[in-house]
């Protein structure tokens, strides 16, 4: 079974940094760089903002982590990163780390929650139309080189 908490200390903040950048690093980025950068960003943002850290932990180690912001002007709270490790999906961690969101975004007065998905994360795609999250734009790329 897994807990969830708030994160504010420095060591799970680095942790959920390392999890994030060994997901999304650039291979033209030195790890040590990507996981400064993400760890600066989720510090700053606990600390200037109006955000939320919330980690999922099994026997004291984090397994997942969801990271969102409250924007005041829009009444909306934004999922900047939603992770949890390969090993520990499916078994409803990224769904209670979404509803542990819904109940901070409610204590914020936010009207509507914001979630970006890439379109071949059919889990989470999932989850979230079980959630009654809608579908409110495509966005398309095409590479040039």
């Amino acid at each position: 079974m897994f807990e969830t908490k708030c994160i504010k200390d420095d060591a799970n903040i680095y942790k959920v940094s390392q999890m994030a950048a060994e997901s999304f690093k650039d291979e033209k980025q030195s790890m040590k760089l990507a996981i400064m950068l993400e760890y600066e960003a989720i510090k700053r943002s606990l600390e200037h903002e109006k955000s939320v850290l919330i980690g999922a932990f099994m026997q004291g180690d984090c397994v997942g982590f969801i990271w969102a912001k409250f924007d005041d002007k829009d009444k909306e709270v934004k999922i900047y990163n939603l992770l949890v490790i390969e090993s520990h999906r499916k078994k409803g961690i990224a769904k209670k780390l979404k509803q542990e969101i819904e109940m901070w975004a409610q204590q914020m007065g936010a009207y509507t929650i914001v979630s970006t998905v890439h379109a071949h994360n059919k889990n989470m795609i999932h989850i979230n139309e079980s959630m009654d999250y809608e579908v409110e734009k495509i966005i398309m790329r095409k590479k040039l080189f």
